[in-house]
């Protein structure tokens, strides 16, 4: 019963977590004909979605208040 709960702990963890790989550092590879072909599957892979930008939006320009001209009497 207690290796059921943690295999089911860590089936719901594997489901439950992003699916994101590396891409490849295709310079690693021994030969030229494994790099080229590193390169043209990394070339060929689907781009992952976008990321949220690290850096928030630009506030927006603090400008001075308008104010009312005074009517002199």
């Amino acid at each position: 019963m207690r290796n059921a709960l943690w295999l089911a702990a860590a089936g719901a963890l594997t489901l439950t977590a992003p699916a994101r790989a590396e891409r490849p550092d295709c310079g690693s590879f021994p030969d030229t004909r494994s790099r080229l072909t590193c390169y043209d599957n990394v070339s060929r892979a689907p781009n992952p979605e976008p990321a949220v930008a690290a850096h928030p939006a630009a506030p927006p320009k603090v400008t001075k208040p308008r104010r009312h001209k005074r009517h002199h009497r």
